[in-house]
């Protein structure tokens, strides 16, 4: 895939492109959650 043009231009009034960050893989809660069923399906026991 070809680079866009805009990328190797040093222009100020660019404004650039960020990742949005997702809040929900963003909480504390969400992480917590998903770290717990990580280690449940390693275990091989089912959810709670």
């Amino acid at each position: 895939m070809a680079e866009p043009d805009y990328i190797e231009d040093d222009n100020p009034e660019l404004i650039r492109p960020q990742k949005l960050i997702n809040p929900v893989k963003s909480s504390r809660n969400h992480q917590d959650l998903h770290r717990e069923l990580l280690m449940n399906q390693k275990r091989s026991c089912p959810s709670e």
